[in-house]
């Protein structure tokens, strides 16, 4: 008997030890997304369109690059900003319309991820400060193209237009497209969705690991705290009704919890990131009738 508890003992160390490094690895995967910086494979040349490589460094030290198109006929200007495991290019084709409607446009890449520097991403905290110094590179050196300044955002560069849109009020509108509603609910879905880890209890030790990884809970910057601060500025949430890692049902919690003016966008039959392939001309009339709107 005694042999018999011994074993059962080892083999729920085991499992113990095992669940531990495996939450460890997975919270490491997360806010060290190496294996997802890839090369750019999109420029503005390529639709012939006007534009100036750009460098600038956050208020923690990380290099930061991107584009400026800039629009002679502009002092308007929207901030596009990509989601976790992108870069620049993989929203430049289906948001490059935009320059068309006579506005400037700003791309860079988060930290981490094209070809920004840092090694750390943490799905929306770290990355307001990646937006806050575009912001500041913008004034300073292109301030005839500040009158008005618009975001764009998809997934975590969603994210992040809600929680800066909220604390900077010379954001004059905001679009996001597959936005999270909750840090904690995306994660847990992530995890689900890619490695099948289940909520209870493993989510709980992958989220401490962030937590202490990143020394804050990222928690408290989840646009389900913000949103509601954009307003009387306007907002306009773009899903996808089969998105398969933020359910559009967190789509319709943004919009319930915003104040007016705001308009959502429930795209039938797109997934995850698959908006603008989807909708198609509506896409892009849409979001573009959003800027013409309010920019």
């Amino acid at each position: 008997m005694l042999k018999i508890l011994l074993i059962i003992l080892i083999v729920l160390v085991l499992i113990v030890v095992g669940a531990i490094w495996l939450c460890s690895r997975l919270a490491k995967k997360v806010l060290h997304p190496t294996a997802k910086r890839k090369a750019l494979d999109v420029w503005p040349d390529q639709y012939k369109l006007p534009y100036e490589n750009i460098c600038f460094k956050t208020a923690d030290g990380v290099q930061i690059k991107g584009w400026f198109l800039p629009n002679d006929t502009s002092d308007k200007t929207i901030i596009l900003m990509h989601g976790w495991g992108m870069n620049r290019g993989d929203i430049f084709r289906n948001t490059c319309f935009l320059y068309d409607l006579g506005y400037n446009l700003m791309y860079f890449d988060f930290r981490a991820l094209g070809e920004s520097g840092g090694s750390v991403s943490s799905i929306g905290y770290l990355e307001t400060k990646d937006l806050q110094a575009a912001i500041k590179f913008l004034k300073e050196t292109r301030g005839y193209a500040c009158n008005k300044i618009g975001l764009y955002g998809l997934s975590m560069g969603g994210m992040v237009a809600i929680c800066e849109a909220a604390q900077n009020k010379e954001i004059a509108c905001v679009a996001a497209e597959a936005s999270y509603y909750s840090f904690r609910k995306v994660v847990s879905r992530w995890a689900w969705v890619h490695n099948k880890v289940p909520y209870f209890p493993l989510m709980a030790m992958i989220l401490h690991y962030m937590r202490k990884r990143l020394k804050v809970n990222p928690e408290q910057f989840s646009p389900k705290f913000n949103v509601s601060k954009i307003a009387p500025r306007p907002v306009f949430f773009i899903h996808g009704r089969y998105d398969n890692l933020v359910p559009a049902a967190q789509a319709k919690l943004l919009y319930k919890s915003a104040g007016e003016p705001k308009e959502i966008w429930l795209v039938p039959g797109a997934k995850h990131n698959k908006c603008a392939e989807v909708g198609g001309f509506e896409y892009k009339q849409r979001l573009g009738d959003f800027f013409r709107k309010y920019l």
